[in-house]
């Protein structure tokens, strides 16, 4: 025959459930009763015994008086659970204290969790499942046993498991990562940071997914955060790598303006692609390769050699005559007798219109030979 189950949840507000039936208690006569039956549920693995129990419910109490008054509190919560559809047997006298009566099975949202948690440290994430794991993360609905949070007894449990729950977002945020989920990764650190402000592992990742979203300012925002809660209520500044990571992101965002004024410069003459050094160049291909896999389109690099190429024309002159010939948006850099170019959003395919115009150039300057071309499609 199997046993009738009750399942306690204390991960956030407390309430049971017992074949159906919800109990929270909060139309209970007694307070204290509820206290008492969270209590139980905790311990519900041993017995409680009286002296124990006084300890924590009436310890300024003479002892007669907080003995009545443990037996008075066991009374009414025996008549609230009955009321409310559990069995009268549900608190068990035994000697010298009090239990869950072990004939009925018990659960909790919060031994679960522990249990599940700990089990996710102990076997590596390599192989979790990130369902799986933002499953654990719902269950923790809040802080354990909120309503007893100045009460001495719940403290260790409360400690213990928000750490559990800061390493489950740990785990589950870094395989969101993986996934290239950004913003789910983005969400669930925000929780994290709130629980926890100080914990630098978080901002690292919170400002790379945000990176990756392209919400810069708001990554550079967060870095400025966590440096002043450290500072303010540690004493501390932030370590190197969230430094580094942090001078990083401003470098690009730095370098991305100074393209833009290029571009905007440009844009004023209404012609051709925007020439800059080779530094600028190298930061607008990284900024294609992020928006490539961003959006799932492709970009054309080319590198054209003049080394072996007689001129009749000055380089300078060849490098401007090219960057006429292209679009608002492409760009060009040269270095020696090297023209580098990126094709913004074209595919290799639609490039064929680009080299035309090239190969019309080479006929106008009336070069000796064509010179050497490397093309090559970034998807």
């Amino acid at each position: 025959m199997e046993k009738d189950v009750v399942s306690f949840y204390g991960l956030g507000s407390f309430y049971l459930d017992f074949n159906g039936a919800v109990v929270d208690g909060s139309d209970w006569v007694s307070r204290r009763a509820l206290y008492l039956l969270m209590y139980l549920a905790v311990q519900r693995d041993k017995t409680a015994n009286s002296e124990e129990l006084i300890e924590v419910f009436w310890p300024e109490s003479d002892p007669e008086d907080a003995k009545s008054k443990l037996y008075n509190t066991v009374y009414l919560l025996r008549k609230s659970l009955e009321k409310d559809g559990l069995p009268k047997d549900f608190i068990e006298s035994v000697s010298g204290g009090y239990e869950i009566n072990s004939s009925y099975e018990t659960w909790s949202d919060w031994s679960y969790f522990e249990e599940n948690v700990k089990n996710l440290l102990l076997d590596g994430n390599d192989e979790i499942c990130v369902l799986e794991v933002e499953n654990l993360f719902l269950l923790y609905r809040g802080d354990f046993f909120p309503a007893l949070k100045y009460e001495g007894w719940t403290e260790v449990y409360r400690e213990k498991l928000r750490e559990y729950y800061l390493n489950l977002i740990e785990i589950l945020t870094e395989k969101l990562y993986e996934k290239q989920r950004y913003r789910d990764t983005v969400n669930y650190l925000h929780k994290g940071i709130e629980y926890d402000p100080y914990r630098e592992n978080f901002y690292l990742l919170y400002i790379k997914a945000l990176v990756k979203l392209g919400r810069i300012a708001e990554a550079i925002n967060s870095y400025k955060k966590c440096e002043k809660i450290l500072k303010e209520e540690l004493d501390v500044l932030p370590g190197q790598e969230l430094k580094e990571e942090y001078h990083r992101i401003k470098l690009s965002r730095d370098i991305s303006g100074r393209i833009k004024e290029s571009m905007d410069d440009n844009l004023l003459i209404k012609e051709g692609a925007m020439r800059c050094d080779l530094d600028v160049f190298r930061k607008v291909y990284e900024l294609e390769l992020r928006q490539v896999k961003r959006i799932n389109k492709s970009f054309t690099l080319i590198t054209i050699n003049f080394e072996d190429v007689k001129l009749n024309v000055s380089f300078e002159e060849i490098v401007n005559k090219i960057s006429k010939s292209l679009r608002l948006g492409d760009v060009v850099s040269n270095v020696n007798k090297k023209i580098h170019v990126i094709l913004h959003n074209m595919s290799l395919v639609d490039s064929g219109i680009i080299m035309r115009r090239f190969y019309e150039l080479c006929d106008e300057l009336q070069l000796d030979k064509k010179p050497e071309i490397e093309i090559k499609e970034i998807k």
